[in-house]
């Protein structure tokens, strides 16, 4: 963690500097100035869209927003080296379920307002959908547990944790503003999914492991920072964010890991109305604590499925982001936001066998009032 932390602190001193002499500062940071935010938006207005509390608003100001997110995690890895189906069922103690695949898909409608010039509230609810391909050790192993299936899939949907968060600008000079921000994540998703699962004797109805749940369980705290700094065409920020979960466990005797990012992007508008953007983001993940009660941790093999057990849980990983922002400055929509990014992984170092990220797209629709 340290090397990698020590990369992308590299990055971001880097890129304040290169910002800092490339181009003559605008005389006024048009996101933040209430007469300037409401005539002069501009696409780099906003972060990649996959960014969260990016931005603050003048008193009074409103915005709507929804995001779809779509995650695609294809393979198994152990550490940063990829791993085989076999490898996991040949690991230490045995696994007798390898998962193969998984998709996520997000559906996020936020609300912002600004009851003062300096302060944003932030609400953001969401709707989540999961499916999980596993694969079973062997033909014998899976007429035991699975009625002879050497595969199988785990679904769940529903509506996940509530996030109400408070932005605070608290410096604002020419082109450059910083705020920090501070959430609750309430715990309204689900962690009592369940599924059709193999077991002995043959498949039943059992509580899924946390990776296939809808929330926490948990009350989190969501402590950000973010800088941004703005010139003619282009503006450049950084953010460092975090999810610390406040109880020991939850409802089911475990609690997911705390977690940390920090990112930094840059966007340059090529009109008035389209504007790119990248960046590189770190996080980590820690370790999940505790039992997960009820979820099934022996078969055939000796173990049941990497997800049931702690071990296999946290880790870090460096992305670069790729996205696009349309912005519509006149006529009938005017203010409409249309953005895009996408997240690849560069660099990913999981705790035990995980199933690796191969990307995560956003796509996102707000408008300002």
């Amino acid at each position: 963690m340290k090397t990698s932390t020590q990369f992308i602190t590299l990055a971001l001193t880097l890129t304040a500097a290169t910002t800092a002499h490339a181009a003559p500062a605008a005389p006024v940071f048009s996101c933040c100035s209430t007469e300037e935010h409401q005539h002069i938006a501009r696409p780099d207005d906003h972060a990649p869209i996959s960014v969260m509390g990016d931005h603050t608003h003048s008193k009074g100001g409103w915005m709507l927003s929804y995001r779809y997110m779509n995650m695609q995690m294809d393979g198994m890895r152990n550490g940063t080296e990829r791993v085989s189906s076999s490898d996991v069922f040949a690991a230490d103690g045995g696994y007798t379920v390898s998962p193969e695949w998984m998709t996520m898909d997000m559906h996020m409608l936020g609300a912002m307002y600004a009851p003062t010039e300096k302060l944003t509230l932030m609400l953001m609810a969401n709707y989540i959908e999961t499916e999980m391909e596993h694969s079973i050790v062997s033909q014998m192993a899976a007429n035991m547990i699975n009625g002879g299936e050497t595969e199988f899939t785990t679904q769940s949907s529903g509506l996940g944790d509530l996030k109400l968060s408070a932005l605070y600008r608290f410096y604002l000079q020419d082109n450059q503003k910083a705020h920090f921000g501070l959430g609750l994540s309430l715990p309204t998703g689900s962690i009592d999914e369940k599924d059709t699962l193999p077991a002995m004797g043959g498949a039943v109805s059992q509580q899924m492991p946390a990776s296939m749940q809808l929330g926490s369980g948990t009350f989190d705290l969501l402590p950000s920072l973010t800088y941004v700094q703005q010139f003619t065409n282009w503006s450049w920020g950084a953010q460092a964010n975090g999810t610390i979960r406040l109880q020991d466990e939850n409802s089911n005797d475990y609690r997911l890991g705390h977690k940390f990012e920090l990112l930094s992007w840059a966007g340059y508008n090529l009109t008035d109305w389209l504007g790119l953007n990248g960046g590189l983001s770190y996080g980590y993940a820690g370790k999940l604590k505790g039992d997960q009660k009820d979820v099934n941790l022996m078969g055939p093999n000796g173990r049941s499925v990497p997800t049931a057990f702690n071990e296999n849980s946290g880790g870090e990983r460096i992305d670069v982001l790729l996205g696009i922002n349309l912005l519509k400055p006149s006529g009938r929509f005017a203010g409409h936001r249309l953005s895009l990014d996408l997240r690849l992984p560069l660099w990913q170092d999981l705790n035990g066998y995980q199933l690796e990220t191969d990307s995560t797209l956003t796509l996102g629709w707000s408008k300002a009032f």
